[in-house]
């Protein structure tokens, strides 16, 4: 046994890239080994215009005070400055396994993963940092898996991901569609959590249900911030549908994201819950695919200390994708938009002008094998006067349009 083991190995070792593109050793009697892992590093363009000026009429929540209705701050805010950047993106390598236990309950199996983000372009990275887990996988009864992994809500959501590059770039629809008026990442319900349990349920029918639970592992007297996130989805080939639900106790995604400090939720003693609901969607045809997701956000927030202070925010975006292609080349667009919604403070009037956002993505794609292409991407990001929506750069200001252009190369293994 342990001489077939080894053959298989060294075979697995030495097979040719183009034939196997992920590098697999060992057997289900004594377990498997699979290294994987996708590397995108692009050359890109960056600019901004349009900064909203102080004294300019904005939101409640952008503005200098509950009551003044305009931007705080004297003289001119500059537009960041236009950069050229060489990124690596969520580029990863991981190893997975598995190893069957027994026939029953449909083939009861341990399975296993750890994967990291690579940051080779600056060589930095944390082990782990991607989804790692360790778990009971089973045809009948299903899986459940305990570690840091994405959230049932990104997992059947916002599906479009253009060319398999999306994720930590420019061109990732969650930089809209899953976030409120900025980009702190309280606020965000398209992430991964650490220190999670998650339920799936085998598939029926083309039906497939999970369930996630974060908890609180820093809770205290006065603060709960835990997570739960579920959804089922329908998937026949042709068609996909989910609907898919995420929670965040204590989390405080709105005061975190609002430019106002005013009226910020500064109580010890304050609570908040955060929940989105969203609907996502995709026909398929031979060569192409239509891709819809539709999104409700709401952040509630109670526990204030005297004096007007944020209490709620709401509101809905939207997004649409398509992309096709022939032969070696594959061409994507998406378009989406964050509407500005509702708000309300425990007392006095809110406004939302200003805090919506919309942005078009494009790109092309040309494959020269399966498991290489070279690409060029491209997203036009506009925020409302009071919004500042960002979809990568390390800073932007309230009002900021964004143009992003990058050209890169994908390598799968």
């Amino acid at each position: 046994m342990k001489r077939k083991a080894l053959a298989v190995a060294v075979g697995a070792l030495f097979a040719a890239p183009a034939a196997q593109a992920q590098i697999t050793f060992g057997n289900d009697q004594i377990g498997t080994l699979q290294i994987y892992g996708k590397l995108y590093p692009q050359f890109g363009w960056f600019s901004a215009t349009n900064s909203t000026q102080p004294g300019a009429p904005v939101s409640t929540l952008s503005a200098s005070t509950a009551t003044s209705g305009v931007l705080a701050g004297t003289g001119v805010i500059e537009n960041p400055q236009p950069r050229q950047l060489v990124d690596v993106q969520n580029s990863y390598i991981g190893f997975r396994g598995e190893r069957g236990l027994t026939k029953g309950f449909g083939g009861l199996k341990a399975i296993w993963q750890l994967e990291q983000s690579t940051n080779f372009d600056v060589g930095t990275g944390t082990f782990g940092s991607r989804n790692s887990f360790v778990g009971l996988s089973s045809g009948g009864f299903g899986t459940v898996k305990l570690g840091n992994m994405d959230t049932v809500y990104k997992e059947y959501g916002d599906t479009m991901a253009m060319f398999g590059i999306a994720s930590g770039n420019f061109i990732s629809a969650s930089n809209v569609l899953s976030q409120s008026i900025g980009s702190n990442r309280a606020a965000r319900f398209h992430e991964r959590r650490n220190s999670s349990i998650m339920y799936e349920t085998p598939s029926f029918a083309g039906f497939t249900g999970g369930v996630m639970y974060g908890p609180a592992e820093d809770k205290t007297g006065s603060r709960n911030s835990n997570l739960w996130s579920y959804g089922v989805k329908w998937d026949s080939e042709r068609f996909y549908v989910s609907v898919h639900q995420e929670k965040h106790q204590d989390f405080f995604g709105l005061s975190t994201n609002i430019a106002n400090t005013t009226i910020r939720n500064t109580n010890p003693g304050a609570h908040s819950d955060d929940k989105a609901t969203r609907l996502s969607a995709e026909f398929r045809l031979p060569t192409m695919r239509f891709v819809f997701d539709v999104a409700k956000l709401k952040y509630e927030e109670n526990g204030q200390l005297a004096g007007p202070h944020v209490a709620s925010y709401e509101h809905t975006n939207w997004g649409i994708g398509w992309d096709g292609g022939f032969g070696p080349w594959r061409l994507a667009t998406q378009y989406l938009r964050a509407g500005e919604g509702s708000c309300s403070l425990t007392s006095g009037s809110c406004s939302t002008t200003g805090l919506g956002a919309k942005m078009w993505t494009a790109g092309v794609r040309y494959r020269f094998d399966r498991q290489t292409f070279v690409y060029a991407i491209y997203a036009k990001l506009n925020n409302g006067e009071s919004a500042a929506f960002n979809n990568g750069q390390p800073t932007i200001n309230i009002g900021n349009d964004t143009t992003n252009l990058a050209l890169g190369i994908s390598y799968t293994f």
